[in-house]
């Protein structure tokens, strides 16, 4: 009795999980308050560089935060007529993000505010639950969740869940929603009503009822994107010559709201019937806060999450091209706690969901803005426009707002060359890409986003389950592709570890068989390798469970497995070589992880290797990592370093590949073969 409870208590000893959890408990007592007040600091990045602030930067900053401002008001009510809510409710949505930035942000380029994908994301929403609620009701709770959503991953370190969603699955979804929004603003354009849902129907409809298209309107709408196109021509032609010029054609998108406000304006102001669809902008500043329904917020969380993932991919993208740009770096974890806090709070004021966009975020580099200081010029003129400049605004056209829609959208669309570049590259990228882009324009963006990264997250998992290793041996005497030959190897000392090179011709022994595995060895792949391995060694070894070795008596019951090898042999040609196997090396130099299934898989193959090609077939192992091998110790799995006091049941590590190869330490496989028969 005693001496199992001597065994007990040695084995929790030096359990590793709960030595983790002891060491865990000794030391966060000690490290709490530290660690919390870093943490604080972490949250509120302006502690930080506020202190270094420069008084010379303030008017880069004023100057980079005012443009953005007057970008923001175009942009706000465009995107806000895209997520079918009331369209000051878009200039309700731009001032708290840029508030917020001041003390939260860690980007001094990415401005923070409504955008175009969004705005349909948060539309197909609002369509669905317009019924109970008001749109701006329904957007504001989708704000809110989107916020909890991203301060969630935010302190949980949960960002990585977004890699899933890779840049194929973006491109095709960023062009498929430039499509179905610009194709949802024409009816605008050209003054029709009545127009059925869907990108191609609208498409077809619109272009059958080209003889009803309104001429003033079509005059005001086709005028803003000529107005729009030439002021873009000219600033890359000589936006570089003078700011003036580059300035100008940044904030085209104002310039036309102006002019086309100013002749709707004269033109309608003393009619009794306009002469085309005006916005009817109305805003009374900052409307008075408001949460969402606790029962409204039940039935947008789970349709958040398209908006959220939408919101958080752009947002990163953006910030962290910038910043590389710039020659600094953003806090990606302190970026989605600013996003969670921002859609929070903005939640309460009648708004959409917000996060970066590009086309501001280049302007306000062009800019050569020094800080996120920048975001309190921004915020303060947004509210100014609330209160003094919104009545102005109650005449802009409907279609210089769907115009400054379609010409912010048309630069999204992925030009075909990178389509055709991902199949080029990769067939999986390229059906990714394609789903993304045909299930967002014939179903909705929601669903297309989420079958694009299902298929990514789908194809990641058979990639890890097809994985097979590699089995190397020296030159075969057929034609046979099953044992590959390994160039000459040898071992070169890097600053990061052992790393094998080839360097010359092929030399590995007759008797040798180096099986490479080439990813994680885990619960999808594990016997899969297992069985390819074994597979492929018996195709060309001997076995010592054949006739010549084993009594009639004592052969197996079943024969299908010697049938499978033969026939396998025939269909591709093997010869079977006369030499019995004698090693078999490991290689785990591409083997970063091993769970309790490939340890499992691998004592598995090793006992097939051994009752089937022989029991004095000597297992070498070489490129194990240190938590690999902390794994095999977890699993009493005896292992001995070739340099060292070697136990007679260990399996051998080696330092490198060529040791391993060439070491004679009981190399002879015909004495383990003797011993069988006898």
């Amino acid at each position: 009795m005693e001496k199992h409870i001597v065994a007990v208590r040695e084995e929790l000893q030096t359990d590793v999980t709960l030595n983790r959890v002891a060491k865990f408990a000794r030391t966060t007592p000690r490290k709490l308050p530290s660690a919390t007040r870093q943490y604080l600091l972490d949250k509120l990045p302006i502690i930080q560089w506020l202190p270094r602030y420069s008084p010379p930067w303030l008017i880069q900053d004023f100057m980079a935060g005012l443009t953005v401002g007057v970008l923001l008001i175009p942009q706000g009510l465009a995107y806000a007529k895209i997520a079918t809510i009331p369209i000051e409710n878009g200039l309700y949505s731009c001032w708290v993000p840029a508030a917020v930035m001041v003390f939260m942000g860690t980007s001094k380029d990415l401005s923070t505010g409504p955008t175009s994908i969004l705005g349909l994301l948060t539309a197909e929403i609002v369509s669905g639950l317009q019924d109970e609620y008001l749109p701006a009701d329904i957007s504001s709770a989708v704000a809110m969740m989107v916020g909890i959503w991203s301060l969630l991953i935010g302190l949980l370190g949960l960002g990585f869940l977004l890699d899933y969603v890779s840049i194929p699955v973006l491109t095709g979804f960023i062009s498929a929603t430039a499509f179905v929004i610009g194709m949802g603003q024409v009816d605008s354009l050209v003054g029709l009503d009545d127009v059925p849902d869907g990108a191609f129907n609208q498409l077809g409809n619109i272009l059958k009822r080209l003889p009803y298209w309104d001429g003033p309107t079509c005059g005001i709408g086709f005028g803003t994107i000529l107005v729009l196109l030439i002021l873009q021509k000219i600033g890359q032609k000589w936006g570089n010559k003078h700011f003036v010029i580059r300035y100008m054609s940044s904030s085209r998108a104002i310039i036309v709201m102006v002019i086309f406000t100013l002749i709707s304006y004269l033109v309608n102001k003393d009619r009794d019937e306009y002469l085309w669809g005006i916005s009817e902008v109305n805003t009374h500043g900052i409307q008075q806060p408001k949460a969402p329904s606790a029962a409204l917020l039940g039935k947008v969380a789970a349709r958040s999450i398209a908006p959220l993932v939408a919101c958080t991919l752009e947002h990163q993208a953006v910030g962290k091209a910038f910043a590389r740009r710039n020659h600094y770096a953003i806090d990606q974890t302190q970026e989605f706690n600013y996003l969670g806090v921002t859609n929070i709070v903005n939640s309460f004021f009648g708004v959409m969901p917000v996060g970066g966009a590009i086309s501001r975020t280049a302007v306000n580099s062009e800019c050569h803005v020094r800080s996120p200081l920048n975001g309190a010029v921004t915020a303060g003129f947004i509210i100014l426009t609330l209160y003094a400049f919104s009545p102005a605004l109650y005449w802009l056209p409907k279609s210089t707002l769907a115009a400054i829609i379609i010409m912010a959208v048309i630069h999204l669309f992925g030009p075909l060359s990178l389509i055709w570049r991902y199949w080029r590259i990769s067939l999986a990228d390229f059906i990714a890409c394609m789903v993304a882009f045909w299930v967002t324009i014939f179903v909705s963006a929601e669903i297309g986003i989420g079958a694009a990264a299902g298929w990514s997250v789908a194809w990641t998992l058979l990639r890890s389950a097809f994985v097979k290793p590699t089995i190397h041996a020296s030159k075969t005497a057929d034609a046979s592709s099953t044992l590959q030959p390994l160039a000459r190897v040898t071992t070169v000392q890097t600053q990061v570890g052992l790393m094998t090179e080839n360097a010359g011709n092929p030399a590995i022994p007759e008797d040798t068989v180096i099986i490479r595995f080439a990813d994680s060895l885990f619960f999808p792949n594990a016997n899969r390798n297992k069985v390819n391995a074994l597979e492929a060694i018996q195709l060309v070894y001997p076995s010592v469970q054949n006739p010549h070795y084993s009594a009639d008596s004592e052969r197996l019951w079943s024969v299908a497995a010697e049938q499978r090898l033969e026939r396998l042999r025939l269909q591709r040609g093997v010869v079977m070589r006369q030499m019995p196997l004698a090693v078999v090396i490991w290689d785990f130099g591409m083997v970063p992880y091993i769970d309790a299934t490939g340890i499992t898989a691998l004592a598995e193959l090793k006992d097939d290797i051994h009752r089937q090609l022989g029991f004095g077939v000597q297992i070498r192992i070489v490129g194990m990592t240190a938590g690999v091998r902390r794994r095999f110790a977890r699993a009493s799995w005896k292992l001995g370093d070739v340099d060292g006091l070697l136990d007679g049941g260990a399996d051998i590590v080696y330092p490198s590949l060529e040791r391993a190869i060439w070491e004679e330490r009981d190399r002879d496989s015909l004495k383990g073969i003797a011993t069988e028969k006898s």
